[in-house]
């Protein structure tokens, strides 16, 4: 008998299917004109021989570092459930001169983190890593520091402060995010890796709601 976890997996990936409609569905033809661009909430992709359905599509919008100017650059977010696997995974894109996609692979606490002389790191030494443009250690793997800067992050009609800190490894096949996001009275962390996607491997399903 499957577990409860197991069996919980199997019937969201079904209820997800079900959501399909044959109307929806992008004819052949159809799909070349397409990218990760035009999909929305609930629609449908493959990428790499697995499936994806997008449960939300929100966004950040690039701000000054008080988070009081708006820079109208913004990067969306695609939280996608994994028809073959169950695994929730993050897509973001992005346009800037080019589109830009990337998948989200692990995520991390604070205990994996360590500085270039293999001491441990928090929270209260990001902004002089950044300052200093330092490397952070996952693992053995070193990320240098890429960029910092804040942004507004828009689900539904909530809004939320985040601040990125971006990091990429030696081969610029993996990039190191850490996002403090603030508003709550306390400050919560998430960290994650994420490796580029080529936009053209994703082929588009259904355009969901837009």
């Amino acid at each position: 008998m499957l577990d409860i976890a197991t069996q919980k997996s199997f019937q969201e990936r079904l209820t997800a299917i079900r959501t399909l409609k044959k109307e929806q569905v992008v004819p052949g033809q159809g799909k070349a004109l397409l990218s990760i661009k035009d999909v929305g909430n609930h629609s449908f992709f493959e990428y790499l021989g697995n499936t994806y359905f997008v449960k939300s599509l929100n966004q950040y919008e690039e701000t000054s570092d008080d988070f009081k100017s708006k820079k109208g650059y913004f990067i969306y977010e695609l939280a996608c459930l994994c028809l073959d696997t169950g695994q929730t995974i993050h897509f973001e894109w992005e346009f800037d001169d080019e589109l830009e996609v990337s998948m989200t692979l692990e995520r991390f606490s604070f205990r994996s983190l360590k500085d270039d002389a293999g001491e441990s790191i928090d929270e209260d030494d990001l902004d002089q890593i950044a300052d200093d443009k330092d490397v952070i250690v996952i693992n053995g793997e070193k990320f240098w520091y890429e960029d910092d800067w804040a942004s507004v992050y828009y689900r539904g009609s909530k809004e939320e402060k985040v601040y990125m800190y971006e990091f990429e490894n030696e081969s610029h096949t993996k990039s190191l995010t850490i996002e403090e996001w603030s508003g709550s009275g306390k400050d919560e962390y998430q960290i994650y890796t994420s490796s580029p996607v080529n936009p053209d491997s994703i082929n588009i399903i259904s355009k969901g709601e837009l």
